[in-house]
């Protein structure tokens, strides 16, 4: 970690041509204060109500369920979190730069959440089917019990960088209102699903995430539909042939390995057959992200010869 935020010092000084100077600007803190404090708010907001969730199961449910699920929410977030934050990266920088091309950002978003969508469904789904395999290999039988909180958290997990994204979309066009605005309504509606489903279980309140996430979703779209007219009809029209084919591909794979007993050999076929359908299911039906790789790996090509 000091390594990292070393080398990404160095390296924003190196290729960024900003430099700070050393005038107290009165002006320009004021021009940002009242965008910032709103962020911050948000911020704070947000992580203190995402610590209500394992604050109330490690108070009210036994060790053992404790331990299995953070086991299983530490386990899910690693692919959808490193997915996230390198989109988040990419979406900062260009939207940011054309936040006044009201149709341009909604093309770029469109073509964000496309490239979300394409990596991300067969990744959770694939993660579901091989879960309860994964975890006996890496971890014996004890790890066990974990499986279906983590299968139930992927679900959630496979929507998370979308909203991540619009966030950014939010900061890139300067509305610290949103921001803010959906970090209070997602804070309110997870105390709600919790005060409705925490009597039920662990189990009920690991679904919680899942209405939790899509909600969140559906409120950042219609915000998003506010500021450059993306709307649920564009966000659906985006993702649901991504997500279609995914259920296709996982679902053949698993139905053709369901009876394999050794979990090395499932794992492998599953990861091999579902890829492969989907890919080709991509190119079947002449998907745009499929296209855009295929164009990519043509011109660099192209550049070597």
């Amino acid at each position: 970690t000091l390594l990292y935020a070393f080398f990404r010092s160095l390296f924003l000084w190196v290729y960024s041509p900003w430099r700070p100077i050393a005038r107290f600007s009165r002006k320009s803190l004021g021009t940002f204060f009242a965008f910032s404090n709103k962020l911050l708010s948000a911020s704070v907001i947000s992580t203190t109500v995402n610590n209500i969730y394992p604050s109330l199961i490690a108070a009210f449910y036994p060790m053992s369920q404790v331990a299995y699920f953070n086991q299983a929410k530490k386990y899910q977030d690693i692919p959808f979190l490193t997915l996230a934050n390198t989109f988040r990266t990419v979406a900062m920088l260009i939207l940011s730069e054309i936040n006044e091309q009201t149709e341009r950002l909604k093309r770029v978003v469109s073509k964000i959440i496309k490239s979300i969508a394409f990596l991300s469904f067969p990744i959770g789904l694939t993660m579901i089917v091989i879960a309860e395999p994964t975890f006996h290999l890496l971890f014996k039988e004890k790890w066990l019990a974990t499986v279906p909180y983590f299968q139930i958290l992927t679900f959630a997990g496979m929507l998370s960088p979308f909203i991540f994204i619009f966030q950014e979309l939010f900061i890139a066009k300067e509305n610290s209102k949103f921001f803010l605005g959906i970090e209070v309504a997602k804070g309110v509606l997870l105390i709600l699903l919790i005060v409705l489903l925490f009597p039920h279980g662990i189990t009920a309140l690991a679904v919680s995430w899942i209405i939790y996430m899509v909600i969140s979703l559906i409120i950042s779209v219609m915000l998003t539909g506010k500021l450059i007219r993306y709307t649920l009809f564009h966000l659906i029209k985006d993702i649901g042939p991504y997500l279609l084919l995914a259920i296709i591909s996982s679902a053949v794979s698993f139905l053709l390995t369901m009876k394999i007993g050794n979990n090395v050999v499932f794992i492998i076929l599953n990861l091999v057959i579902t890829g492969t359908s989907y890919i080709l299911l991509c190119k079947l039906f002449k998907l745009e992200m499929l296209k855009e790789i295929e164009y990519w790996f043509e011109k660099r090509k192209k550049e070597k010869k």
